[in-house]
């Protein structure tokens, strides 16, 4: 009798056969959950899109995709960046230098998670000044955009700074995630989501009071490329802010073995030519300049692929309304500078873990009352000189920013 089998073939174990099955269909598990959120908002606003009626809060909500479910991290590093390139502009950076408040490294670290909570709680928090609590079906009052804005407009009251240097900021924060997801996510903005961007920013912009901002994401886009090729020069200004802001981001690295100097090296191939020119930095190394997209690309591709969407919104702010509300909670974030400001003070093995990581370098110090380890209110925020000041005043503009009054507990807590 023949045998029908081919001796020459070798025969696959079936654990092996299971295993590249199994592999597949996670695969297939992946790419369809991927799309599953970005398909369902934009079934749900398309239409309004294309009709031009979408709504600075429709708008946030498809913002919110992107910067806390699709691609938390490159949107904040965006925001971050768009921040960043602005010390490129000499009477943003000269105003700055001298405030000291990022000129310093006494002072940079609070300067920065400030300036972080402040911008991403107005992304991620409720614009409408409603929230719904979890477990509940009734919304309640949630004034953190309007307090935040509040105290940022507050702030810059007691400054010269000029409605073009106002815009081009705004312009930035609007740009940057289209260029960042473009270069390095795992996935472009689409049409609606880069006109949700402009709706949604556009209507923080005009609550700070800023002026003429163009009515299309076109013509904003001129602007900010003629006011940039105009005014983005040179300056000692701006390098130094470029000198203490990246001391500040790339903190954690060790100077040991030139590693601070090499990751120096890698950052600066973020840099667009212009902007590095104004900041007087000197050219990425040209091995940085093909590392760095590859490495970026190569998560993007990971992401993309091989990872499960995420199950629940990540955001450097509380996005929940703290279940102490409406009795002036202190609020913490998620994310901590160098200097390790409202992080909260922990027991038991924790306490040698924070030790740990000023050890290893991660943190210059330990969680202290110093650094306002109860966390922050929002009407607080911002230099130390000004800590304690213009409470009354914020809370006034918020209340006409939120259309109705805000509770006193906000600011002073849980009446007795």
């Amino acid at each position: 009798m023949i045998s029908m089998q081919d001796p020459t073939l070798p025969s696959l174990p079936l654990s092996a056969i299971a295993t590249a099955l199994g592999f597949i269909l996670y695969l297939c598990v992946v790419r369809d959950l991927r799309w599953q959120r970005y398909d369902a908002i934009h079934k749900k606003y398309q239409a309004k899109f294309e009709a031009g009626t979408l709504t600075p809060v429709e708008a946030q909500e498809v913002v919110q995709l992107v910067s806390m479910y699709d691609m938390p991290f490159l949107a904040e590093q965006a925001l971050s960046f768009a921040n960043f390139k602005t010390y490129a502009i000499p009477t943003i950076s000269k105003l700055l230098c001298e405030t000291r408040q990022l000129a310093s490294e006494e002072h940079v670290s609070r300067r920065y998670a400030d300036t972080r909570i402040l911008a991403l709680t107005w992304q991620n928090c409720s614009l409408s000044g409603r929230s719904i609590p979890t477990g509940s079906s009734t919304p309640t009052v949630d004034p953190r955009v309007s307090l935040s804005i509040a105290r940022v407009n507050w702030m810059h009251a007691k400054y010269k700074i000029s409605n073009d240097d106002f815009l081009f900021t705004l312009s930035l924060v609007i740009f940057e995630p289209v260029r960042w997801t473009a270069r390095y996510g795992w996935r472009e903005l689409s049409l609606l989501e880069k006109h949700a961007l402009f709706v949604f920013w556009s209507e923080v912009g005009r609550r700070m009071n800023i002026k003429d901002i163009p009515t299309s994401m076109q013509e904003l886009q001129a602007w900010s490329e003629a006011y940039e090729e105009a005014h983005m020069i040179p300056a000692q200004t701006n390098h130094t802010l470029s000198k203490h802001t990246t001391g500040e981001l790339l903190f954690p690295v060790p100077r040991r073995f030139g590693l601070r100097q090499v990751t120096e090296g890698l950052t600066r191939a973020l840099l667009e030519d212009r902007v590095r020119i104004a900041m007087m930095e000197p050219e990425a190394p040209t091995y940085a300049a093909y590392l760095v997209p590859f490495l970026l690309r190569l998560a993007a591709w990971t992401q993309k692929h091989l990872l499960l969407p995420r199950l629940k919104p990540f955001s450097v702010v509380q996005i929940d309304l703290p279940e102490s509300s409406p009795c002036g909670p202190r609020l913490v974030p998620t994310k901590f500078t160098s200097k390790p400001w409202y992080k909260p003070r922990r027991q038991g093995h924790w306490v040698f873990i924070d030790r740990l990581l000023v050890m290893v370098g991660w943190h210059a110090d330990v969680p202290s009352a110093a650094y306002k380890s109860d966390g922050y209110k929002i009407h607080e925020l911002g230099p130390t000189r000004f800590e304690n000041d213009g409470h009354e005043e914020v809370f006034k503009i918020a209340e006409g920013l939120q259309g109705c009054p805000i509770s006193d507990a906000w600011k002073y807590g849980k009446k007795s």
